[in-house]
């Protein structure tokens, strides 16, 4: 029995922390496909079997995927968006993350653009890659879109959004919360153990 809890919690834990390590965005790098050094590609021509995200055009910029020294990403032109979907594997808290570059908007919705999960925000205009984070609760089996777009913004008037990096991850538990779990059913195999050897007396 002490075996069988043993085996539990391994299993527990292991799927757990496999949960929360997958990104569940597609071609969050945007390294797909594969551009050549120095190169772009306009998005439009890119098509989505190849980039995994979806587009749409509302300003006259042209959105692109570009490579600037072997690293790829994505530009994002004025009145444009970009968005990813994906589906929740685990009821519960997920961290959001990504770079960028430049100014504009981002947000998350449910699949069909409703409801607002995160509300439409802005980025704070950078010339610089910086990042950004936050979370959001979401529901197992739903499906959802996180979304950006560039947005000429005062005071610096960056033309573009650029942005890399994107993630959607089930938020890593504590090592107090894994700590509390392995507790509970130590707790469960030494009360299972004692009913047994009380059987037998």
């Amino acid at each position: 029995m002490r075996k069988t809890f043993i085996a539990l919690a391994a299993s527990l834990l292991a799927a757990t922390a496999a949960h929360a390590s997958t990104n569940l965005v597609a071609n969050g790098t945007f390294d797909n496909p594969d551009l050549a050094t120095g190169t772009f590609e306009q998005v439009s021509t890119v098509g989505f079997g190849n980039l995994q995200w979806g587009y749409y055009s509302g300003g006259t910029g042209v959105t692109k995927l570009v490579d600037v020294a072997g690293e790829q990403f994505a530009q994002i032109a004025t009145g444009n968006i970009l968005y990813a979907g994906f589906t929740a594997t685990v009821t519960g808290t997920y961290d959001i993350s990504f770079d960028y570059s430049g100014g504009g908007i981002w947000g998350l919705t449910g699949a069909g653009w409703t409801p607002s999960i995160v509300d439409y925000s802005f980025v704070t205009p950078s010339a610089a890659w910086t990042s950004q984070a936050a979370s959001a609760n979401l529901v197992a089996g739903e499906s959802y879109k996180i979304y950006f777009g560039g947005m000429v913004t005062p005071p610096d008037f960056h033309p573009t959004l650029n942005i890399d990096n994107v993630s959607v991850a089930a938020a890593v538990p504590e090592p107090e919360t894994y700590a509390m779990m392995l507790a509970g059913l130590g707790a469960l195999g030494m009360m299972s153990r004692r009913r047994r050897l009380g059987g037998k007396a």
